[in-house]
C-alpha cells in the first residue's frame, strides 16, 4: 500500500505543484504552527518566459502571473488538505485569505519559507526570499501544518549564496545587506523590508500595478537564471 507521504507528493505534482517537501516542525513554538508536528511545503514555479521580461521591474505580465499561481497554490493546499482529512488527519491551510502579514514587520507568524527550508527545499538567499536549485527564487509558496507523521526532509539552516550579491546589486530600493542567512539569525540582520516594499510599490505604480511587487531580484538571481536557460 502506498504511504502517505509518497500519495501526497504524487498527487500534488499531477495537479501541478513544482516542489513539495515535508517539514518536522517541533523545533518551532507550537503557537506558531498552531500545535502542529509537521508542515508541507508546496512550491509553484513561476513562467521562465515572464520572469525574463522582468529585468527592469515588474510588468502587467507578471503582475497576472503571480495573481494566477497565488490561486493554484490556494488549490492545491486545499487538495492537499481534503486527503490528509480523508485519512483522517488534521490540516491547517495557510492559504493567501488564511495568512496575515503583520503591518509593523511585513511578515507572517510562520512564514511559508521556513516551512520549506525545514522541509530542505531550498534556503533563504540574501534577498530574504527562498532559494531553491531548481528553479531559483522563481516560486510561489504555501503550506499546510498536519499532525500527520510524514516523511520529512533534511533541514537546511545555512545559505548557498556565498560571496553571491547579486540580488543585492539589482534591488532598487538597497533591501539586501549583502550578509548570508542561517537559521538563527533574524530577517532584520541581513534585509530591510521596509525598503523592499516601498520600491516595490513604486516600481509597480509605474505600470499601473496597484501592489506591492517587484522581482528584480528573482530575475537576478544566478540559480533563477539557470532555470530560465533550461527554457530559453
Amino acid at each position: 500500500m502506498e504511504d502517505l507521504s509518497s500519495l501526497l507528493k504524487k498527487e500534488l505534482t499531477k495537479k501541478g505543484a513544482s516542489i513539495i517537501g515535508f517539514a518536522d516542525l517541533s523545533d518551532i513554538p507550537l503557537d506558531k504552527r498552531n500545535e502542529m508536528p509537521y508542515g508541507i511545503s508546496i512550491a509553484v514555479a513561476l513562467n521562465p518566459h515572464i520572469i525574463l521580461g522582468i529585468k527592469n521591474g515588474p510588468t502587467q505580465e507578471y503582475y497576472g502571473e503571480y495573481n494566477k499561481v497565488n490561486e493554484h497554490l490556494d488549490n492545491l493546499v486545499k487538495y492537499a488538505g481534503k486527503i490528509l482529512n480523508d485519512y483522517g488527519y488534521k490540516a491547517i491551510l495557510k492559504t493567501t485569505t488564511e495568512v496575515v502579514v503583520e503591518s509593523n514587520s511585513y511578515s507572517t507568524i510562520l512564514p511559508h519559507k521556513t516551512v520549506a527550508t525545514r522541509a530542505g527545499m531550498g534556503w533563504i538567499g540574501k534577498c530574504a526570499l527562498l532559494v531553491t536549485k531548481e528553479y531559483g527564487s522563481a516560486i510561489r509558496l504555501s503550506s499546510v501544518l498536519t499532525d500527520a507523521p510524514l516523511k520529512v526532509g533534511t533541514p537546511i539552516n545555512e545559505s548557498q549564496c556565498g560571496s553571491c550579491c547579486a540580488c543585492k546589486l539589482a534591488c532598487p530600493g538597497n533591501a539586501p545587506l549583502g550578509e548570508n542567512w542561517n537559521v538563527n539569525k533574524h530577517r532584520e540582520s541581513f534585509f530591510n523590508a521596509y525598503n523592499c516594499r516601498k520600491a516595490a510599490r513604486e516600481k509597480a505604480a509605474k505600470v499601473g500595478i496597484n501592489s506591492t511587487i517587484c522581482g528584480k531580484c528573482i530575475e537576478a538571481c544566478p540559480w533563477t537564471r539557470k532555470y530560465l536557460d533550461r527554457h530559453k
